[in-house]
């Protein structure tokens, strides 16, 4: 008891030393400390812990302690063996304090200069489904993302240019044990298609080359089904204009670890008015739906609906309500 009565004593007696100590410390750990030092190190372990499938190497790294804990990389370079290289100007790590105790993915993750755009990932605690799974809260936001960039990190076989604008707040089990729900508001500004060829049901489809001001859709995903709440195709004045409604079913599945999704049964319903001179572009991809055409005084009006119990079965179109 006495040598704890001494130790406070000199504790007390020493407190403005030892503040001074802890902070020099962490101005050492924090602001002199040669983090860049670590990158090859760090870049060995995280290829060791991906088991060689994964390749990351960045040009500066800082740390910082207030007001949260935290980690920033510069000149950001990953490459996977699954997709295509990624790079970011500035990718910035910020865990949850709460998470790191629980531990839990808990925190905020933002990247500039990711696929050409910015890109914001906020992950937190959220509420449990009926069945008692635990859900994570995750909450996406994207700006000026590049869409070509993007097609080509999701190998999409339709070539795609524009900005897409995104926001999204997901519960969702990171495990799947049971579907998540979502909801997403998007935007893509100066949308391009370029005439490409698509597989499809019914055979190889050729698509015209578009231009749209802006594409827009609002919608949700619940109960492996994705809504379309709203969805605007151009604007007026764009060679093409319309709306789109409707839902189609999507499933994310767990393949042993690999993540992907299963497509099911749609129906949409669409109003779309035409200018004459993307009639005689696409007259041939027009020509599926001329049963349902009202001439205009500047082109046509198409509404129509589509459907299909299976995305491998040919659609079955029809007139709208």
């Amino acid at each position: 008891m006495e040598q704890l009565r001494s130790l406070i004593q000199l504790i007390r007696k020493g407190k403005g030393k030892i503040f001074v100590m802890v902070v020099s410390a962490l101005v050492f750990l924090f602001v002199l400390f040669p983090f860049d030092d670590l990158s090859d190190l760090i870049s060995s372990q995280v290829s060791k812990l991906s088991n060689n499938s994964v390749y990351l190497q960045f040009e500066r790294l800082k740390m910082s302690l207030f007001p949260q804990p935290g980690v920033q990389m510069d000149q950001v370079y990953i490459e996977s063996i699954r997709t295509p290289a990624l790079s970011a100007q500035e990718l910035v790590i910020t865990p949850s304090v709460s998470g790191l105790i629980a531990q839990k993915p808990y925190g905020h993750v933002s990247a500039k200069g990711l696929l050409k755009g910015d890109v914001d990932l906020h992950v937190g605690k959220g509420t449990r489904t009926e069945n008692g799974v635990e859900r994570h809260r995750i909450e996406l936001t994207a700006k000026k993302v590049s869409l070509h960039d993007l097609r080509e990190l999701a190998n999409l076989p339709v070539l795609l240019k524009g900005q897409l604008n995104l926001e999204t707040t997901a519960l969702a089990d990171l495990s799947f044990q049971e579907q998540p729900e979502v909801e997403v508001d998007m935007s893509i500004n100066k949308f391009e298609l370029p005439p490409s060829n698509v597989n499809t049901p019914m055979g190889p489809l050729t698509l015209p080359d578009l231009k749209l001001s802006t594409v827009e859709l609002k919608g949700r995903l619940a109960a492996g089904r994705f809504v379309i709440e709203s969805g605007t195709i151009g604007k007026p004045g764009d060679e093409l204009y319309g709306t789109i409604k409707g839902n189609i079913g999507l499933t994310i599945v767990n393949r042993g670890g690999s993540f992907g999704q299963q497509i099911g049964a749609y129906n949409f319903e669409i109003d779309l008015k035409a200018r004459k001179s993307f009639q005689d572009r696409a007259a041939l991809f027009l020509s599926f739906i001329d049963g349902y055409k009202t001439p205009t005084s500047e082109g046509a009006q198409y509404k129509f609906k589509v459907s299909a119990t299976n995305p491998m079965m040919p659609p079955s179109i029809g007139a709208a309500r």
